[in-house]
């Protein structure tokens, strides 16, 4: 008999932890979009500054982060697409952002601000419509392929790190890009 009540609360105790995976698959999922959307079309982002490129990386990393994320599918036609994200790059600010002991800027910081809105292009009404401000911090002394940081926090350092090379300055400026593209894809999810 203690065999036969344990074979059962196993099948039960199964049957459970699988429905409750399912039916909480199904709310995160489900439960995070409007149900007449499905689709999405970026427009390149319009720059307001005179950041060169920087239009197209932040239209391009938006674009990824979404993908990955396999939220919404991404289509180039405007006129059928479901939704429409538009976006304005507003401001682009460098400054000193830390100093050493002889008061010389050791840090600088480069600051970027992009003006959205998601548009639900079916009912024609804003679903977002908000300012993101990302930054990331630079050395002009230092070569972030050699400087024992962790510059763009994704636990991996130096010369192990395929971002981390180059120009100090345009890799606070990715930094900037990808923080700001991952709050418009968290926004977008937690709008619902």
């Amino acid at each position: 008999m203690t065999m036969e009540l344990k074979k059962r609360l196993k099948k039960l105790t199964s049957i459970l932890s699988l429905l409750f995976v399912v039916g909480c698959s199904y709310y995160s999922m489900a439960g995070s979009l409007p149900p007449n959307i499905n689709n999405v079309n970026i427009p390149l982002f319009i720059n307001e500054t005179s950041e060169f490129e920087i239009s197209e990386k932040i239209t391009s990393n938006i674009v990824d982060e979404i993908a990955i994320q396999n939220i919404l599918k991404i289509i180039n036609d405007e006129k059928n697409s479901d939704s429409t994200i538009l976006g304005k790059i507003t401001n682009v600010s460098d400054g000193p952002y830390s100093f050493d002991v002889n008061e010389q800027v050791s840090e600088y910081r480069f600051t970027l601000s992009v003006s959205i809105q998601w548009v639900d292009n079916i009912s024609d009404k804003n679903l977002i419509e908000q300012t993101f401000t990302g930054f990331g911090t630079y050395s002009l002394d230092n070569d972030p392929s050699t400087d024992g940081i962790d510059n763009d926090n994704d636990g991996i350092l130096d010369e192990n790190d395929e971002d981390e090379f180059g120009d100090s300055r345009e890799l606070a400026i990715n930094i900037a890009i990808n923080k700001i593209a991952s709050d418009i894809v968290n926004s977008i999810l937690s709008t619902w």
